[in-house]
């Protein structure tokens, strides 16, 4: 999915000492050569003149350093996490994919709910007397020591989104209302004590179909202070154009969201500020939707449970400490980019957001419009190959440095065939793959018959924003002990594995390393390597299938017959009395001798 800005008019608000000037995002506006590019700037979503990020979450991306010619890339997990909001559309396409009509649904289950697409984003609630399925529960925080910290719910944020929707039991959809707002007064942060609590659902349904395809999970868990203003609520775009293509999601909003935003009323605003660090956040979700495949995420040292509930879907407990996570953002002249750059782009489209320049015409060449490139687009074998391509561009360092706390399912199928066959086998989830890095593949580690090996790619800049702190590298594989016996061919035996990590110049890098098994999940830990591109590498050991043969059924034998000894009978007399002694080598008696011997 293309990362498009909202095409509705935008008002600006002045800074001080600079008048902006409204522009629409996507335009065809051509900049005045003699009014600066900064008074073009858009203070929701760029850094303008005059802006500082009181926390890293809350970072912005530099506004355009010039027009035309600039092309830009922006790599933020965060983005991705707050984008959408909870909504339900129908969407009739002709032969060729091009929306024909888009309905916002208030209810997934009426009959003007209905097209060649449905589509859905649910955010789940807490449980309670009202909700027992599709929301979570037992949210718990603990400290340092491991002690559980007490805290309060809030309730919903926001209140009043016209995109909520009702769902449908009967068809597994989840209502779709706000974030959960809680309070921990024993966790404070730098705005408050206050957090939301997002997990999500996205599903949709091809006309045809009895069932909702799920497309992803997620939950998230972030810091924030709500704080008033004058803001607008999220929602799909209601532009045909942004359907295109068999597309089903496409965030708008019809005023300012800001990019330091998690969540946004008309009137409020739940701004981002970096998570405790060595603080323990969990919780438990049930879901009538049975999870398969692949989790990945941005905690550190997971600790994962899944189970079959009641209802036949998936009830999956985590518990996790926050990480911090690099943010990347660069412009470039093109004509002065890394070579890097332009090799990538040259046989792909110019997709992204258009800062200047229409954005359906997709011919125009880059020397004639601003397009900054969206790094958000998941976690897949491309997205690492494009963040390398930008990371000469970077400076080798991060521009942020955000906490996370986000737990999703696999994006990327692109699977090997023999981890593919592994995962159909088990009716539930494989395993969770986190890391801190800021690109990555989100699915299981690709497995090497030559090494025997699951190897992992990651990548980042080496070091964190001041340019001098190196920044060092987490990893954890919490792995169904299942599945992983099956990849290798090995028994029932237990597993042990080793953990090395190797520089993109193939030298090691010095890492601590955690391996165990337990409760049928295999858990491997690797931390304080660095970057920019190292490979982790997991050799698993044990008894292989092949090894153990089983032990031979004797082959019965006939044990030879030997022919009977031949007795022989004799006499033996002593004065008046006569004896007869049979035996093989009969003897006589002592004072006895034989007569005679008889057969």
């Amino acid at each position: 999915m293309k990362n498009r800005i909202s095409a509705a008019l935008i008002t600006i608000t002045a800074l001080v000492g600079i008048a902006l000037v409204p522009i629409q995002s996507g335009s065809a506006v051509t900049p005045d050569p003699n009014v600066p590019i900064m008074q073009y700037c858009q203070p929701d979503r760029y850094a303008c003149a005059g802006y500082v990020a009181e926390a890293d979450e809350q970072y912005l991306i530099p506004w355009v350093p010039g027009f035309p010619n600039y092309q830009g890339y922006y790599h933020n997990d965060l983005d991705g996490v707050y984008r959408f909001t909870s909504y339900a559309i129908a969407i009739k396409r002709d032969a060729a994919g091009s929306a024909t009509s888009v309905v916002t649904c208030k209810d997934i289950a009426s009959s003007d709910c209905t097209g060649t697409q449905v589509a859905y984003r649910a955010i789940l609630p807490i449980c309670d007397s009202s909700n027992s399925i599709d929301c979570f529960k037992d949210f718990i925080v603990k400290d340092a020591s491991g002690k559980s910290l007490n805290y309060t719910v809030e309730g919903q944020f926001p209140l009043g989104n016209p995109q909520y929707f009702k769902g449908s039991p009967s068809m597994k959809v989840p209502n779709g209302g706000g974030l959960t707002l809680i309070r921990i007064p024993g966790a404070p942060h730098k705005g408050g004590d206050t957090y939301l609590v997002k997990a999500e659902m996205n599903a949709v349904k091809n006309q045809g179909q009895l069932e909702f395809t799920t497309r992803s999970f997620t939950i998230s868990i972030s810091a924030v202070k709500i704080i008033e203003g004058k803001y607008s609520f999220r929602g799909p775009s209601p532009y045909l154009i942004n359907f295109d293509k068999w597309n089903v999601e496409t965030g708008w909003s019809s005023g300012p969201v800001p990019g330091y935003c998690a969540a946004t009323s008309n009137t409020q605003c739940a701004v981002r500020y970096s998570l405790p660090l060595g603080l323990q956040f969990g919780l438990t979700v049930d879901l009538t939707t049975k999870l398969t495949g692949w989790l990945h995420g941005r905690v550190r040292a997971p600790e994962v449970e899944v189970s079959t509930n009641s209802f036949g879907g998936s009830t999956v407990k985590v518990i996790a400490e926050p990480i911090k996570i690099p943010v990347n953002a660069a412009w470039v002249n093109n004509d002065k980019a890394p070579q890097s750059i332009k090799d990538y782009y040259s046989d792909k489209p110019n997709y992204g957001a258009r800062i200047f320049g229409l954005q359906s015409d997709e011919l125009k060449p880059l020397s004639e419009i601003v397009l900054l490139r969206d790094g958000n687009m998941g976690h897949s074998a491309e997205t690492l190959k494009e963040y390398l391509a930008w990371l000469p561009a970077l400076g080798d360092k991060a521009q942020a440095m955000p906490t996370a706390w986000t737990i999703a399912t696999m994006s990327n199928y692109q699977v090997a065939d023999q981890v593919q066959q592994c995962l159909k086998q088990t009716d539930s989830l494989a395993g969770i793959v986190t890391t801190n890095a800021a690109e990555y593949f989100d699915g299981p580690p690709v497995f090497d018959k030559a090494s025997g090996s699951l190897d992992y790619k990651v990548a980042a800049t080496h070091y964190e924003p001041d340019g001098t702190t190196v920044f060092k590298g987490s990893y954890d594989l919490v792995m169904s002990s299942k599945v992983a016996r099956c990849i290798y061919g090995f028994t029932q035996a237990p597993i042990s594995a080793t953990v090395s990590v190797t520089s993109d110049a193939g030298t090691q890098s010095a890492a601590t390393v955690v391996v165990n098994e337990r409760n049928g999940w295999l858990s491997l830990g690797a931390y304080n390597f660095t970057y920019s591109s190292p490979t982790i590498r997991v050799v698993l050991s044990g008894t292989s299938t092949s090894e153990v043969k089983p032990t031979p059924t004797p082959t019965p034998t006939v044990a030879a017959v030997k022919p009977a000894a031949i007795k022989k009978v004799i006499s033996c007399v002593k004065g008046k009395v006569t004896k007869k002694v049979t035996g093989i080598k009969p003897k006589c008696p002592t004072g006895f001798k034989t007569v005679q011997t008889a057969r």
